[in-house]
């Protein structure tokens, strides 16, 4: 397979205290092509917060105090990763009109800081992957001298409140100028066919080897018993069944890993009250290398999320952590996961879910535990980048595919 450069248009910042799709599949694309990973594009409310010390972004990197285009190390590969200037906050804004002409102006300095990091590594007609940024990716489709356009879409961007205005125009605006669509979940690639671009899934992945450090055999498990969810806390867990759950097994610990995010007015008063019983335990958010040493403390991983329009969209990264550690799984109904079905208990009730977490806790089987573990290992992150070459190299030898014109041609003014 020929090597060439990628250039990734993220919404996702490349460091963090979560593992991230976009981020993962760079890293492992990087051992085979030059990447460019053009980072979150931070506000100037970010740089004036992160200025008084009330939140932690790259002010220097952001001003140009330091050099904007760096090199991460992955391994035995290089990922450069740019951080453009500042740019104006757009998603309060309600006007259509003024949300566009703003962001115009925004895709202009972001453009800017890609040319200057174009030239200084030479890239000249990469394919372009803008992932999850339909709202950047308008005004700068056909400005990156792209040989090829793909949008990746992991989530549904019609649910995210901080998209909830312009997202799914966005998404649908920047539909229509991409070569493919390449989404996380068969929820998404329901919703995205009906844009009539070619559409593709790869899903989520893991760090097949991180996460097996979590690995502790069933034999040798303490005789403590620990339920447990690692993911974002947030609108998507359904709350009522958390609470019933953690009455009903007051001798068990219930453990939540991850940032919380009141992101829907429930959210705070729900966790309130789990924070107040006596078995639940919040950690707060955990950087991705915390995370198998906190999975060989659970006997059981939860994915209690509620079924709705967004979380049918997800294909959860958890998943195939919490088997690549060995553990039994439990889940709600929210989206179809026919590939788990062999080893994931799926329920319909709540009253479901608990028996089934019951009847985890008193699992011992070595055979069984063995079969989690076998699947986990064929959905690695390295599996998945390799789903997406071969996309990749489908598009790019489609007939008729976009084209665009070169970088700096008066197309652009």
């Amino acid at each position: 397979m020929a090597a060439y450069d990628i250039v990734c248009v993220a919404f996702p910042s490349w460091e963090g205290n979560y593992v991230k799709s976009t981020v993962k599949l760079m890293e492992e694309l990087a051992q085979r092509h030059r990447i460019l990973y053009i980072d979150y594009q931070y506000t100037w409310k970010d740089a004036l917060m992160g200025l008084f010390k009330t939140t932690s972004v790259p002010v220097s990197r952001m001003l140009g105090l330091t050099s904007r285009l760096r090199e991460v190390q992955v391994g035995d590969a290089t990922v450069h990763v740019l951080t453009p200037p500042p740019v104006l906050p757009v998603n309060f804004l309600k006007s259509t009109k003024l949300y566009d002409a703003i962001q115009r102006l925004n895709a202009g300095i972001v453009l800017r800081s890609i040319r200057k990091a174009y030239s200084t590594l030479h890239i000249e007609a990469p394919v372009v992957i803008n992932a999850f940024n339909p709202s950047l990716g308008v005004p700068l489709a056909g400005k990156l001298s792209e040989k090829s356009l793909i949008y990746y879409c992991y989530d549904e961007i019609s649910a995210c409140a901080w998209a909830k205005d312009h997202g799914a125009r966005s998404e649908v605006q920047y539909s229509e100028l991409v070569d493919a669509i390449i989404v996380s979940s068969d929820g998404l690639f329901r919703s995205k066919q009906r844009y009539g671009k070619p559409a593709f899934v790869v899903n989520n992945g893991v760090d097949f080897n991180e996460f097996q450090k979590g690995y502790i055999p069933i034999a040798d498990k303490p005789a403590a018993s620990v339920i447990g969810y690692v993911g974002s806390i947030d609108s998507r867990l359904d709350y009522d069944l958390l609470i019933k759950l953690a009455q009903k097994l007051l001798g068990q610990k219930l453990i939540m890993v991850g940032r919380i995010v009141y992101d829907k007015p429930h959210v705070e008063e729900a966790v309130k009250v789990l924070s107040a019983m006596p078995n639940v335990h919040f950690t707060g958010a955990k950087a991705p290398h915390e995370l198998p040493y906190l999975l060989a403390q659970f006997n059981v991983g939860l994915i209690p999320f509620v079924k709705n329009e967004q979380t049918e969209a997800i294909y959860p990264m958890k998943i195939n952590e919490y088997l690549a550690a060995g553990l039994p799984v439990v889940s709600t109904d929210f989206a179809p996961l026919a590939a788990f079905q062999e080893v994931v208990a799926v329920t319909t009730t709540q009253e479901g879910f608990i028996t089934a977490v019951q009847e985890a806790l008193q699992d011992k089987s070595e055979k069984e535990e063995q079969r989690r573990v076998a699947l986990a290992r064929q959905h690695s992150w390295q599996e998945r980048a390799h789903e997406l070459e071969a996309i990749i190299e489908k598009v790019i030898h489609t007939p008729g595919r976009h084209s665009s014109p070169a970088l700096g041609s008066a197309a652009q003014a």
